[in-house]
């Protein structure tokens, strides 16, 4: 039996529009992790966050996108990837292989950037899009996200670390403007995921997005040849 629709519990949404899986590489000391969730099918603007999943520790290149295949197969295969790609340019490849051009969106996180200026990246059997935004871009359009409450989270222990990752980061204010900073022995890795999440969801490119990947998705029958066999049948 469905539940009834609660717009604050994603877990009655019955589906979502679109489905998204976003993805932050980790790197040796952290866990790759993969946040699923979308925007809500009724009504106005709202990210719900449906389940998050730390990878385990230690995979890299093929064995890290092959559990991140696991986790997509669970949802049909049927969710736009949003990809951090800043670290390890070589795990591009391997992603593109598996997903492909129309499923693979690349964010490079770094200093600063407002997440809308995109570039082809090029890889061994062809190309996909990456974004580049600033870390401090990515985390405060989250918060204020959150703070209008425009995101649900599904109630669980993971979704209780996300945000105790985001709460305990440390603000830094430089010349080059504030920063945030993980503590000694913490990590972030869900909630920058929760975080890119969002800034798909909000996007102006979503809607392409969607729609080269529902392109790619379609069943096109062959035509039939004048002659042959299967003429006379």
């Amino acid at each position: 039996m469905s539940l009834a629709f609660n717009r604050d519990d994603p877990r009655t949404w019955g589906y979502f529009k679109p489905l998204m899986l976003a993805h932050d590489v980790g790197r040796s000391r952290d866990r790759s992790t993969a946040v699923i969730g979308g925007n809500c099918p009724i009504g106005s603007q709202l990210l719900g966050i449906s389940e998050l999943i730390e990878l385990p520790q230690g995979l890299y290149g093929a064995a890290r996108a092959d559990a991140l295949g696991v986790v997509d197969r669970r949802y049909s295969s049927n969710a736009l990837i949003i990809v951090d790609v800043s670290n390890d340019e070589s795990y591009a490849e391997v992603l593109f292989e598996m997903f492909g051009a129309t499923r693979l969106i690349g964010l490079h996180i770094t200093r600063s950037g407002d997440g809308m200026n995109w570039a082809r990246r090029p890889v061994k059997h062809g190309v996909f899009l990456v974004y580049t935004i600033g870390r401090t871009y990515l985390l405060e359009q989250f918060h204020t996200a959150m703070q209008s409450d425009q995101v649900k989270f599904v109630d669980g222990p993971m979704s209780r670390r996300a945000y105790e990752q985001l709460a305990a980061l440390e603000t830094e204010t430089r010349e080059t403007g504030r920063v945030y900073t993980c503590r000694s022995g913490q990590h972030d890795d869900l909630g920058i995921s929760c975080a890119m999440l969002n800034w798909g969801a909000q996007h102006p490119h979503l809607p392409l997005w969607f729609r080269e990947f529902e392109h790619s998705r379609m069943i096109r029958k062959p035509r039939p040849e004048p002659y042959g066999w299967g003429a006379f049948t």
